[in-house]
Order: structure tokens, then sequence, then C-alpha cells
């Protein structure tokens, strides 16, 4: 940052390093938060598997409908994610090289 918008901060009061810290730790938060959901959808999604399959088996009508509502649900869920992965690269160039992206969902398949 260079010194101008530096010391306009700082007139301000705002302490750019405290700032910077906190900034570390809510962005370490927010990937922490994304992997506790990745390891969340996993586990659903090996749920949500045994279902459609065991509706499958049973001849269901309703098996189908679920299928293409799972797999339709699932393309947002990846949607979600690569918008999180984009909005993560574009952090701080301190910030990104510290922490990794967050991680991809597990395949529906």
């Amino acid at each position: 940052m260079s010194d101008e918008p530096k010391r306009s901060l700082e007139d301000w009061g705002i302490d750019l390093e405290k700032f910077k810290v906190r900034a570390k730790e809510s962005l370490e938060g927010a990937r922490g938060d994304l992997s506790e959901i990745t390891g969340t959808l996993r586990h659903t999604l090996v749920q949500a598997k045994e279902v459609v399959v065991g509706l499958q088996k049973t001849g269901s009508p309703a098996a189908a409908e679920l299928k293409s509502g799972f797999e339709r649900a699932w393309q947002e869920i990846e949607t979600a994610f690569r918008n999180a992965r984009e909005k993560a690269k574009s952090t701080p160039a301190d910030a990104a090289d510290e922490a990794p992206p967050p991680d991809e969902p597990p395949s529906p398949s």
C-alpha cells in the first residue's frame, strides 16, 4: 500500500496492522467454515445416494424425480463452490498465499 492512502487510513484512526490480522483471521475462519460445509456435504451425499438407490430398487416412481432434483441441486452447489473459489482467489495476495482455496465439493457420482 502506498504511503498516502496508508497515512489517510491512519489519520482516520485505523490501525492497519490490527486490521490485517483481523482480516486474516476472518479469511481463515471462512475457509474453515467452507471445509466444514464440504465435509457435511460429503456425508449428506452418501446418504442421499443410498435413498435414491433404495427407491430405484423398489421401483418407486419418485426415484426418477428425486434423482433429477438432486442432480439440479448438485449443479447449484458446484456453482456456489466455484464462485467461492473465485472470490477467495481475488483476496489480497498476502492472505491468499497463506491459505489454500476452499475444497472442491465431492463428486455426485
